[in-house]
């Protein structure tokens, strides 16, 4: 996932246009652009959709180096960030210089050619530019991609959104509280966003007041009080099962207890601590899965997705109340692992489908 954002500008407004990468093709279904172009041939000079009888094929662009490179151009946000934290005031005075050279240098902005020159020209505001500026597509705070999967044409039933969120202060901080759905939410609520359904979510303090980032909620539920259906959001926050998992994402180097340690969370997230705290997890998963099929059908929901329901729907309660900082302890107790020390941004999650993910 990538954004657009002109050089110059450090700030990245709600509405700009989201960018999906495949090996296959990159393109946006946002208006004004919403186009598409094969990945393979990014690197020619198209023109009005298309390449110039006298034009020529250019391969060899279609690199992950590239695609890696423009999801982690982040020194924009690192200068936008560096005054919230509890650093000395001539550290962050000395980075916070070093990042603004960087930004002023557009450094943090990977330069595409633009497959998209001279295309919709009547409202296509970068049809005039030969090269599309992308930054990292967590820089407008919806650091799940959930965006591609949102899409109506694609009709897709259900999501599992792993949120590996640092949202959270000190003193326990750095784990999600609901800002990236909460910003997915916000940004289809927009005119400008293009009419991608999305489920109602609560705000930051309702996720914490609730414990809705500590365990697996669902989001979306009930597909009768929706205008326009939206996939079911299964939303499975990083939260310390077993370890402190929410190592920071400039932390290069883990030994192997830590790494273990951080797998061994992950699947305790991902399973419910194997079942331990919810010996009908697997059977609510796959009620998860099946939601939308029974209401597209009309078909009665067993008792057991009922009970499952009941459990992990979010019922439109809220509690805006500020709360107490948040500092999570170990939902189940394990012998032989150590706690880990509260770091910084992003952690590692064991996905339900048991690979490691790396989240920012």
């Amino acid at each position: 996932m990538a954004i657009e954002r002109p050089p110059n500008q450090l700030f990245i407004p709600a509405n700009s246009s989201i960018y999906e990468i495949s090996p296959w093709e990159i393109g946006t279904f946002d208006p004004p652009t919403k186009a598409f172009a094969p990945l393979r041939y990014v690197g020619s000079n198209f023109s009005g959709g298309s390449i110039p009888e006298d034009g020529t094929c250019i391969q060899g662009f279609d690199n992950i180096g590239l695609v890696v490179g423009t999801s982690s151009s982040l020194f924009n946000q690192g200068y936008l960030q560096i005054n919230k934290t509890d650093a000395p005031q001539r550290i962050k005075e000395w980075v916070g210089e070093k990042l603004e050279e960087l930004g002023n240098e557009n450094s943090d902005v990977s330069y595409w050619v633009n497959p998209f020159y001279q295309l919709n020209r009547e409202g296509n505001t970068n049809a005039g530019e030969h090269v599309l500026p992308l930054v990292d597509g967590g820089e407008d705070l919806q650091n799940i991609p959930l965006h591609p999967l949102l899409q109506p044409v694609r009709g897709v039933d259900v999501i599992f959104a792993v949120d590996s969120s640092a949202d959270t202060r000190s003193p326990g901080g750095h784990w999600p509280n609901g800002t990236a759905l909460i910003a997915t939410y916000q940004r289809s609520l927009l005119t400008s966003g293009h009419g991608v359904p999305f489920p109602s979510i609560p705000d930051q303090n309702t996720f914490v007041n609730l414990g809705l980032n500590s365990k697996p909620t669902f989001f979306g539920c009930d597909a009768n009080n929706q205008t326009q259906p939206t996939p079911l959001i299964v939303y499975i926050p990083n939260s310390p099962y077993t370890y402190n998992s929410n190592i920071t994402t400039v932390q290069m180097e883990t030994n192997d207890t830590e790494r273990n340690a951080i797998i061994q969370n992950g699947y305790n997230v991902a399973t419910r601590g194997n079942g331990t705290l919810d010996n009908e997890w697997a059977s609510c998963v796959g009620c998860a899965m099946l939601a939308r099929s029974f209401w597209k059908t009309q078909t009665e929901i067993p008792s057991t997705c009922q009970n499952c329901f009941s459990r992990y729907c979010w019922n439109g309660t809220t509690n805006t109340t500020v709360p107490s900082p948040y500092d999570p302890t170990h939902a189940i107790k394990m012998s032989g692992c150590a706690n880990g020390a509260r770091l910084a941004p992003a952690a590692v999650l064991l996905s339900l489908i048991g690979f490691l993910t790396l989240l920012p």
